[in-house]
């Protein structure tokens, strides 16, 4: 896992929106290049040469200092940070432009929600969770999730998520996964059900966020596919 940190000033969701897909670009690249080095100066045959790499997923996670929203305008917001492809045109992935003028204007104007978003606040702040992204405003009055629980949780996810795709993309080039004895279908099944089942110390927030996040990424269904092939084709 690679951690790269940047600090921008925008005036707006849309550039922020336009950042975030044009980093997918060029980030794994980046990535894949320092892993590599890294591998090969700190792995177990040092002497071979470093081999290209290519991340499968970058996690971007955004934090706001300051922003401008009033009540009525911050729900808003967070649905946008949430489902960020509403406000940008990505027919050229190599190219993402802005939808068009006044988009976000007109959104923040008539009050936007996304259709298959999922809201969360467990009694206290608010919370989107979209396929995209999740977005999360703390209040500061209030004992509210910190950055470092919501990017624990979505590197589970995400890893699991890759973990999980990479089985079933083996399946549909019709060929057996194999995976390490340590990471097979008995691994997935533990992941599954620390995933899915709340703990006796979890808050209400962290719960309603892992609840609204798993329903809207589909993993616990990619999950129980994965583990259902690894044992049938490793009994």
């Amino acid at each position: 896992m690679v951690h790269l940190e940047e600090h921008h000033r925008l005036e707006s969701l849309t550039e922020l929106a336009l950042w975030r897909y044009r980093t997918y670009l060029k980030e794994p690249g980046w990535v894949g290049e320092w892993m590599a080095r890294l591998l090969a100066r700190h792995g177990d045959d040092k002497d071979q040469p470093a081999q290209s790499l290519v991340p499968q997923y970058v996690l971007s996670a955004y934090e706001l200092r300051t922003h401008s929203w009033s009540s009525a305008g911050l729900d808003t917001a967070l649905q946008l940070l949430a489902t960020p492809s509403v406000l940008v045109n990505r027919q050229n992935p190599a190219d993402v432009v802005p939808l068009g003028p006044g988009v976000e204007e007109a959104k923040f104007r008539d009050g936007w929600a996304h259709p298959e978003a999922v809201t969360f606040d467990g009694g206290v702040s608010r919370g989107v969770v979209g396929w995209s992204g999740v977005a999360y405003h703390p209040q500061p009055d209030e004992r509210a999730l910190t950055m470092s629980q919501i990017v624990a949780l979505e590197l589970d996810v995400q890893a699991l998520w890759a973990l999980s795709s990479h089985i079933l993309h083996t399946i549909e080039d019709g060929r057996d996964p194999v995976m390490p004895t340590a990471y097979g279908w008995r691994f997935l099944r533990s992941a599954y059900f620390r995933l899915t089942t709340a703990r006796p110390t979890e808050t209400a927030q962290h719960r309603v966020m892992r609840e609204a996040i798993l329903a809207t990424s589909e993993l616990p269904d990619r999950l129980r596919a994965a583990q259902d092939a690894l044992r049938d084709s490793n009994p």
